[in-house]
C-alpha cells in the first residue's frame, strides 16, 4: 500500500498497474529478454500495422512496410533512452515513421528521390484527392498549396516528381488511373478497419479460451451473435437463478479482461 506523500500511485489502479507491468517489460527486453522482446513487439503489432497502413500504394508491399516497422520498434527498444524524458511509445512511434518513409524513398522507386520530396508528393496527392471528393472542378496547383500549406511552386515541383511506377503484370496498372479519379467518399476508413478486424480477433480467440457456459452467456448476454439478451432471459434459458447468471457473467467477464490485457501483464504479475 502507498504511504501518503511517497509519490507512489495506488496499486489498485489499473492503469498504473498496466503502466508498472509495460515498464517492467521494456526493461526486460532492453537487458536481452528474447521472451520479454518478443512480448513487447507482439503488444505493438497493431500499431506498427496502422502506421504501415497510411504508406501503402506507394510502392512497396504492404507486408514489407509491416516488417520495416517491426524491425524499427525492435531498433527503437535498444536505441530508447529513458532519461531524455520521452514515452517509449512515442518515440517507437517515431522511429517506424522514420523507418517507413527510409523505405520508400530508398526501395520504392528505381531513381532514389530525397525524403523531403517523397513526403511532398504524398501530402499532394492526399489534398488532391481530399479536394476532389468535395465536388467540384479539377483542383488547380494554387488550391493544392492552399489545402497544404506549401507555395505553388514547391507543389509543382512534387507533381513533376517521378511516381509509383507499377509492372504491366500488377492489375493495379489498367485501374490506377480511373481509381485515383473516382474516390470513394463512402468507403469505410481502411485504418480503422484493420485496428477494428485486428481487436475482433483478439476477441474471439479470448472467447474460445472460456468454458462452454460462461462463453455462451457473454454472446447472448452482449449481443456478439445478434439481439442482446437480458439477464432474466439467460437466467431461465440456462434454468439458473438470476444472481447466479449474474456471477457466472462476472466471473467471465474478469477472465475475458485477464485473456485482452497485454501480454506483459501476465509475465510481470
Amino acid at each position: 500500500m502507498a504511504t501518503r506523500g511517497s509519490g507512489v500511485p495506488p496499486a489498485s489502479d489499473p492503469c498504473d498497474r498496466r503502466a508498472i507491468r509495460a515498464r517492467k517489460l521494456l526493461r526486460a527486453a532492453r537487458r536481452g529478454d528474447r521472451g520479454a522482446r518478443e512480448r513487447l513487439l507482439v503488444n505493438h503489432l497493431g500499431v506498427i500495422r496502422s502506421l504501415a497502413w497510411r504508406y501503402r500504394d506507394l510502392g512497396l508491399p504492404f507486408d514489407d512496410l509491416v516488417q520495416e516497422g517491426a524491425l524499427a520498434f525492435v531498433d527503437a527498444i535498444d536505441r530508447y533512452d529513458p532519461s531524455r524524458g520521452a514515452e517509449f511509445d512515442a518515440y517507437a512511434r517515431f522511429r517506424v515513421r522514420r523507418a517507413l518513409r527510409n523505405a520508400l524513398t530508398e526501395q520504392a522507386l528505381p531513381i532514389r528521390l530525397p525524403k523531403h520530396l517523397v513526403e511532398r508528393r504524398r501530402a499532394v496527392e492526399r489534398a488532391e484527392a481530399e479536394l476532389r471528393a468535395r465536388g467540384g472542378p479539377a483542383p488547380t496547383p494554387a488550391d493544392l498549396a492552399a489545402e497544404t500549406g506549401l507555395s505553388v511552386e514547391a507543389v509543382l515541383e512534387a507533381r513533376g516528381t517521378p511516381s509509383v511506377p507499377l509492372s504491366l503484370d500488377d492489375p493495379r496498372a489498367a485501374a490506377a488511373a480511373l481509381a485515383g479519379a473516382v474516390p470513394d467518399p463512402a468507403a469505410p476508413d481502411p485504418e480503422l478497419e484493420a485496428v477494428a478486424h485486428e481487436q475482433l480477433e483478439r476477441l474471439q480467440a479470448a472467447l474460445a479460451q472460456l468454458p462452454e457456459r460462461q462463453r455462451r452467456i457473454v454472446r447472448r448476454r452482449w449481443g456478439i451473435d445478434g439481439e442482446p439478451a437480458s439477464t432474466a432471459a439467460l437466467a431461465a434459458e440456462l434454468e439458473l437463478s438470476a444472481r447466479r447468471t449474474q456471477t457466472i457473467s462476472e466471473d467471465a467477464l474478469h477472465r475475458l479482461r485477464t485473456a485482452l490485457e497485454p501480454r506483459d501483464t501476465a509475465a510481470t504479475r
